[in-house]
């Protein structure tokens, strides 16, 4: 989804992502010196045409400060090595919620925001249902908003796409019953890499991505609070000759600290849209 432009009184915003990925540039050991990050402001299925922002006023604040990051290691934060060969856990400060947390914090100053991270490595969308990780977080976290980013998995191992957003669509329901609003991010266009211990290409569900995400926005068109956050759009396509190391690492799934800022900012520009509070705050 193409970008557009800021609405006033979000300059800052602009300014903090650019240094924010200028930052992650200089720390990264999987990607060049530039993101070239296009970011996006996120889908809404349901929504009508917006007003125009001069007569909408700044947005001074945010309606809603307890948000859940839901999903698997990409939302966990892990890296891939600079091989691709093998993974690890840089710590909580390169997750996106972490750098969601500091975006929204930097530019909402007179507000203090809760993004809890409930990443888990490996796990589909099928077994956070199964296992009653979904609910139970529900049940104990009562948030504001779910980020609901997952089902990679599953299709790597070989669930349909219909089944795959099946699970979602549960997921969505549940916490809708919770009476949580859901930013259901796209999957970002994953890039085939090779194994290098076997030579083997990796299944990264490369072919399956632009399906998935059409199959995503059609199940959430019309859900009252359910939001599409296109997260697709933000990364662009990724899978150039050097195997998509810009914003992905060299196993073609996992993003670089780069493309943990770019997905940090993306929710953050969707939640900025979804809970706007202009006028006065205290």
């Amino acid at each position: 989804m193409p970008c557009d432009c800021l609405r006033p009184g979000f300059g800052r915003l602009l300014g903090f992502v650019l240094l924010a990925i200028a930052a992650g540039c200089a720390q990264t050991p999987t990607s060049p010196s530039s993101s070239g990050a296009v970011l996006s402001r996120g889908s809404v299925p349901q929504g009508g045409p917006e007003a125009p922002a001069d007569s909408l006023g700044p947005v001074n604040a945010v309606g809603a400060t307890h948000f859940v990051a839901f999903g698997d290691s990409i939302t966990s934060g892990v890296l891939s090595s600079f091989d691709g060969g093998f993974l690890f856990d840089p710590g909580p400060t390169t997750s996106y919620p972490y750098q969601l947390a500091s975006l929204l914090e930097a530019n909402f100053t007179a507000q203090n925001f809760d993004i809890d991270n409930y990443g888990q490595g490996g796990e589909w969308a099928a077994q956070a249902l199964a296992s009653n990780r979904f609910v139970q977080m529900l049940g104990a976290e009562r948030p504001q908003g779910v980020l609901l980013l997952e089902g990679i998995n599953d299709l790597n191992n070989e669930r349909s796409i219909g089944d795959v957003v099946g699970s979602l669509q549960q997921m969505v329901d549940l916490a809708r019953l919770y009476n949580a609003t859901v930013l259901l991010g796209t999957m970002f266009q994953t890039c085939q890499s090779i194994q290098p211990e076997t030579g083997q290409v990796r299944p990264n569900s490369a072919d399956k991505i632009v399906a998935f995400n059409n199959s995503l926005k059609a199940m959430a068109a019309g859900r009252q609070n359910v939001y599409v956050v296109d997260v697709f759009a933000a990364f662009g396509n990724n899978c150039g000759p050097d195997g998509g190391v810009n914003l992905l690492g060299a196993d073609g799934l996992h993003p670089t600290p780069n493309g943990y800022v770019v997905l940090g900012t993306t929710f953050g520009l969707a939640i900025r849209d979804r809970f706007p509070v202009r006028g006065s705050f205290q």
